[in-house]
């Protein structure tokens, strides 16, 4: 029994490693472009302008993929989908390194952008049902943070590749190798995906009240359970907290340094570091999260605590009560209550999922309520930008702390839901 009990073990860490690093993937290529602005702009002739709006065919592609990879991860299955994934971003590499003019860039950001579309559904699908119950929490955790290591070696790796090579070109092709030899390490270890250590007892049949509900408009079993959970408060729920979070961290990500530069009169440097010390505080969050999220079974009160206290911190710093000695310190335990969230939120919705769709309803679930991140980081700049415009710069962190408290009530709301169903 110890046997089998530590080889559960071990599988465990190898899937989260090698799902760990298919997410980091994903992230490496948010950047792959954007890194390789000053090599390519100058070749193609192109400005800021126009790098941008190919950018922001990569975040509207994985925007709209990822409600739809959701239903097909569940129908086809997770594996076949990861796999999918990791080669639409080898083969966006490889376009972009062959790249011929501006117009190429399009196809290469939108097959990225596919590609990126993929990993939430699929990878929480595999962890919910394959990873022990026990361990789930530091799953998501190190799943959360490997996806940030991504976004933080891209830069440097592209731009260390481009120098050394004198071709962006050939730094383009080098994500693409890193992304078939991710994909030739997932399909060597393509056991490991299929297992359901995790389901703890979840059905695998289609859940009643979902096939009820979808039935109940006279729509056939099929298409009840594919979109029957968009009747569900919860998921909506769910949803509306991905999108309230990440529009607050929009905001600081696009102008957390021009803010602070207004409002404390901070040098450049000083409020650039305001950025790292959110990010640093919210990885550390994160890590201190999973064994967080393991000792208080009830995540959305996790949420409620850790996100009320980044809200307090947001309206600190509106408030200039403690002096621009405070930003450094207050943005760090922002980030940090952001973080310790993040491992509950993911149960929050593996706990929506449970009560109320089953195992089959994973990658639909998190598919769509992951496609809130997308749409908030995308309104934020539209929205707050304007506003500092208008010299409104405490008004924006005033924001950041709404959206957050926001986002308190969005959990909390579906805590309430999933304890309704459940008795």
């Amino acid at each position: 029994m110890a046997e089998s009990a530590a080889q559960t073990r071990r599988q465990d860490i190898l899937l989260i490693t090698l799902l760990g690093v298919a997410h980091g993937l994903s992230h490496f290529f948010h950047l792959v472009i954007p890194s390789l602005f000053a090599w390519i702009m100058p070749e193609f002739g192109t400005s800021f302008a126009q790098m941008g709006s190919v950018m922001t065919v990569f975040f509207i592609t994985s925007s709209l993929g990822q409600a739809a990879s959701g239903v097909l991860v569940d129908r086809f299955g997770a594996r076949i989908c990861l796999y999918a994934g990791v080669a639409l971003l080898a083969s966006a590499g490889l376009l972009l390194a062959s790249a011929q003019g501006y117009a190429w860039l399009f196809p290469a950001a939108a097959l990225a952008g596919l590609g990126n579309s993929v990993f939430h559904p699929a990878d929480y699908s595999i962890m919910n049902r394959a990873v022990h119950g026990d361990r789930l929490p530091f799953a998501f955790s190190i799943h959360s943070i490997v996806g940030n290591i991504g976004w933080a070696l891209a830069p440097v790796m592209m731009v260390a590749a481009a120098s050394a090579t004198g071709s962006w070109r050939a730094a383009a092709a080098s994500a693409g190798v890193v992304s078939i030899l991710v994909l030739l390490a997932l399909v060597l270890n393509h056991a490991v995906f299929d297992r359901t250590s995790g389901l703890d007892g979840l059905s695998e049949q289609k859940d009643k009240r979902a096939e009820a509900l979808g039935k109940a408009d006279g729509q056939s079993s099929t298409l009840a359970s594919s979109l029957a959970f968009l009747k569900i408060a919860a998921v909506w729920l769910c949803f509306l907290f991905f999108f309230c979070n990440s529009f607050a961290f929009g905001i600081l990500q696009n102008f957390a340094p021009s803010i602070f530069r207004a409002v404390y009169d901070l040098t450049l440097e000083v409020s650039t570091a305001s950025l790292t010390a959110y990010i640093l505080g919210s990885t550390a969050g994160i890590l201190a999260g999973g064994w967080v999220a393991k000792a208080f079974t009830r995540s959305e009160r996790v949420i409620a605590c850790s996100m009320t206290m980044s809200a307090v911190m947001a309206l600190i710093l509106a408030s200039e009560l403690l002096g621009s000695m405070s930003v450094l310190p207050l943005m760090a335990l922002m980030g940090l209550g952001v973080g310790i969230a993040t491992p509950s939120r993911d149960m929050l919705i593996r706990g929506t999922c449970k009560s109320l769709l089953g195992a089959g309803s994973f990658g639909r679930v998190y598919g769509f309520t992951y496609c809130g991140m997308d749409v908030g980081q995308t309104l934020a700049p539209l929205v707050a930008g304007p506003l500092l415009d208008a010299q409104h710069f405490s008004l924006a962190l005033v924001m950041v702390a709404v959206l957050q408290v926001c986002a308190v009530a969005t959990a909390m709301g579906a805590g309430r839901e999933q304890l309704h169903l459940q008795h």
